[in-house]
């Protein structure tokens, strides 16, 4: 009989020091920390703006006032494009969706008939020239990589309105937000293929000097390539680009999404691509689990347990998850707190994730071997084709005794 299918565990929403409401999935958050990493005043209108959170719904809902009623008698809207024809070349069939900064139509070319998505900037922040930079930065991140795993981006223009749009391919398929509600916890086989894919387009924007700073399920799109998974990376929009001529991001302020987020990134301090390689350790670890390493009511408690806290075991959840010691190793080597103690790139994480499909010891699993301090695991525990493997792995350090098998969370 096969045993019951787990329900997956998704992230609470948030409510943040402030009394502002987010939550992981629905887009990113921006806060400020003092000296002491304390909450300080809540961002401004503009920056709720740019990172999809709405200023006058925030403002309410911290000041305790009423959502207006969905049943209220207000005239429906009409969407000024909807049925137009954009540039004179996009003609609108519909919206697709909606944030604080823009909104996304589905549309097709009317000369070619290539069915595209256009992503519009709301015309009441056309005027704001960091809204606006935000906005095109977006657009040149993503089109700057040129990697088979990162939306393409065709077209960019303006409005008569005053509004800017771009171009970008239109994806039939399901974020991996959605796969994780409806079949996590994921197959190792399958999660290690869909990992590997954002590896390797992640590798492309860190060599173009880019960091996409909130990598999450809802920024990871899932479509079908001959009968195989395929991922597209979404939503550049709080980017880091090396190269950028005029500095978006205030000092001291937290940018991302508050489940995925690294420890330095929580505290408001640089990041680089290893923050990149943080937040797909938590996705490794929720798609491997069902949930997320890391959740608590609030906004600062989900910061401080990514600095403070270590992640559970797979083997402490209820019910424990079927994850192999390798791919445990891969994901906690992900998750350390010091960027110096994760994979020091992505193609490095990419090389461990290869190396779990293929049935070898990955690196980290490695490392664990050749730590005293680790958690010990039987060496049954590890494929008998690669126990030979681990004494040329992983050479004992100097002074340090030789474990019979070492894998963090296993005992």
């Amino acid at each position: 009989m096969s045993e019951p299918k787990q329900s997956p565990r998704v992230p609470r929403p948030l409510a943040s020091p402030a009394g502002e409401v987010s939550a992981s999935g629905v887009g990113p958050v921006a806060h400020h920390l003092d000296a002491s990493g304390a909450a300080s005043s809540p961002p401004s209108s503009v920056q709720q703006t740019i990172l999809g959170l709405d200023p006058v719904a925030t403002r309410s809902l911290a000041e305790g006032e009423p959502r207006p009623s969905a049943s209220a008698s207000a005239p429906p809207r009409v969407d000024p494009y909807v049925g137009k024809t954009i540039d004179g070349r996009y003609r609108v069939e519909s919206l697709l969706g909606e944030g604080g900064m823009g909104v996304v139509y589905l549309a097709r070319h009317k000369v070619i008939g290539k069915r595209v998505a256009v992503k519009v900037l709301r015309s009441d922040f056309a005027q704001d020239g960091e809204i606006t930079e935000r906005f095109l930065q977006e657009a040149r991140a993503a089109s700057s990589i040129g990697n088979a795993h990162i939306v393409d981006i065709s077209d960019f223009g303006d409005l008569p309105d005053g509004s800017t749009y771009f171009v970008m391919e239109w994806l039939d398929g399901a974020p991996l937000s959605q796969v994780l509600r409806d079949d996590s916890p994921l197959p190792v086989a399958r999660l290690a293929r869909l990992a590997l894919q954002i590896a390797d387009g992640l590798a492309a924007a860190h060599r173009a000097g880019i960091v996409h700073r909130d990598l999450k399920p809802d920024n990871v799109f899932v479509v079908q390539r001959d009968d195989e998974d395929f991922v597209k990376i979404l939503d550049f929009g709080i980017a880091k680009v090396g190269t950028a001529s005029i500095k978006l991001t205030r000092a001291g302020s937290v940018f991302g999404t508050p489940h995925y987020m690294s420890p330095e990134q929580a505290a408001g301090a640089p990041v680089d691509a290893r923050t990149d390689v943080y937040a797909l350790g938590v996705i490794l670890y929720e798609m491997a689990s069902g949930s997320v390493p890391f959740d608590a009511d609030n906004f600062m408690g989900v910061l401080t347990q990514h600095v403070y806290k270590a992640p559970l075991p797979f083997r402490a959840l209820e019910p424990p998850p079927a994850v192999p010691p390798e791919l445990e190793a891969i994901v906690l080597k992900a998750l350390a707190k010091l960027p110096d103690e994760r994979y020091a790139s992505m193609e490095a994480l990419g090389e461990d994730l290869q190396a779990l499909l293929d049935g070898g010891l990955p690196v980290a699993a490695a490392e664990r071997l050749a730590r005293s301090d680790a958690f010990q695991a039987p060496a049954q525990f590890f494929p008998e084709h690669v126990r030979g493997a681990q004494v040329a792995a992983a050479p004992a350090l100097p002074g340090a005794r030789r474990p019979t098998a070492l894998v963090a969370g296993l005992a």
